[in-house]
């Protein structure tokens, strides 16, 4: 048979185990009260927290009392056994007829007769009440009220601990909601400077060739660098946008059934002349027959498109290899390059948006590959990166799967 003892000393082992855990601190609270009832066999346990101006005491967790009597009203730290406050456990005999306690008549309707009230310090500081209640009158003993005061200790750390990990949610919360002002207010600005620099874009076209008149080859030479930079902020701007849309789910209404053979073979022929002027070659390993997916054509391309260009951008010589391949349940698409490869240390960091590698030396919005993950993310698959690349044993190896429409159409019964 469990003695008193052992059973206290099993129930503060629990109780400091949950603490340590990684439980909310609502479950942490519930499960202490409880773990005390169950200890001493009580009627219950509440615990409460006093508020910030000290006049009151807001009930945190409770076990064994009824919703009605834990709601019953305000208790005022002045009313409710104050001399706790002070730091010192009281206990109380009859509770439906002693003044120290604030709500009588409801003690009595709720079957309560003895109470122990111990306080939570932290730092010196009273921080909150841990109260016992009993169905008959008890006398609580020494060791009853050192148990409780040990758990009260406990408590304290429990508190704290809940009280720090609110604070981060908040902070998180904060940041979060900055982020996603900061993410609208972008999306205002590049959808307002959209027009007028399309506007200027095509005045300058208009003008290099010869429309408005005739202009030397070093006008000309201006207006092209013009054209090329305003063509750059363009690009910026659609990065820019793309990330709200992506993010609102707006992809869902451009997906439909699609041959993956076709839009690898028509971004990998639109992008094969740049490589040729670089002095690079382009390879594709394209099965002959591929299964469809369902996905957005146009955001698939434009995900190929990124990982191809920056192969293509960021190796100085060498090969770019384009490689698919079907799995049971999936189809993963390989870009691999023998270019300048990502650093170790930068890697974990690849994806996030405006993320610029420190040893490319070619321009760029880091949003690319931001975007292109959301992308592959938003249609259900996953996107990697290593580097060096396992294969060549240098530049770098970016891999996305899509789930196969069959796939799709399983999940979907299950």
């Amino acid at each position: 048979m469990v003695s008193l003892t052992q059973r206290y000393y099993r129930s503060l082992y629990e109780i400091a185990a949950v603490i340590n855990s990684a439980g909310t601190p609502k479950n942490v609270l519930n499960t202490i009260v409880e773990t005390v009832a169950k200890a001493m066999d009580v009627k219950g346990c509440s615990l409460m927290l006093l508020t910030p101006d000290r006049k009151d005491l807001l009930q945190t967790a409770a076990y064994g009392l009824s919703d009605w009597y834990v709601n019953k009203g305000q208790l005022s730290a002045d009313k409710s056994i104050p001399q706790v406050l002070k730091g010192k456990p009281v206990a109380v005999l009859n509770a439906t007829e002693d003044e120290r306690v604030q709500y009588r008549e409801e003690a009595k309707r709720e079957g309560i007769a003895s109470m122990l009230s111990v306080p939570v310090i932290f730092k010196k500081d009273v921080v909150g009440v841990i109260r016992v209640y009993t169905a008959n009158q008890h006398d609580f003993a020494a060791d009853e009220m050192y148990f409780v005061q040990a758990v009260a200790n406990l408590g304290a750390i429990a508190l704290e601990n809940a009280r720090r990990l609110e604070q981060c949610f908040t902070e998180v919360d904060k940041l979060e909601e900055e982020r996603r002002q900061f993410v609208r207010f972008l999306s205002v600005v590049a959808h307002d400077l959209q027009s007028p620099l399309v506007a200027i874009q095509s005045l300058l076209s208009y003008m290099v060739d010869g429309y408005t008149g005739e202009i030397t080859e070093g006008q000309k030479d201006l207006m092209q660098r013009g054209i090329r930079r305003v063509d750059e902020l363009l690009t910026l701007l659609t990065d820019l946008l793309d990330i709200p849309r992506i993010r609102a789910g707006q992809l869902e209404r451009e997906k439909v059934e699609l041959s993956l053979h076709e839009v690898v073979k028509q971004v990998v022929e639109e992008l094969s002349s740049v490589a040729k002027k670089k002095g690079i070659v382009l390879k594709v390993e394209l099965p002959e027959s591929l299964p469809k997916v369902y996905a957005s054509k146009r955001r698939l391309q434009q995900v190929l498109n990124n990982l191809i260009s920056n192969a293509i951008n960021y190796t100085r010589e060498g090969m770019v290899l384009v490689r698919v391949k079907e799995y049971d349940n999936e189809v993963a698409i390989e870009t691999m390059d023998t270019g300048v490869g990502i650093l170790p240390s930068e890697l974990p960091r690849v994806f996030d948006e405006f993320f610029r590698g420190s040893n490319v030396g070619t321009k760029g919005t880091g949003l690319g590959l931001s975007i292109s993950k959301r992308i592959i993310e938003a249609h259900g698959g996953k996107i990697w990166v290593e580097s060096p690349c396992p294969e060549t044993g240098k530049g770098s190896k970016f891999t996305f799967t899509l789930p196969q429409i069959r796939t799709l159409e399983t999940v979907s019964k299950t």
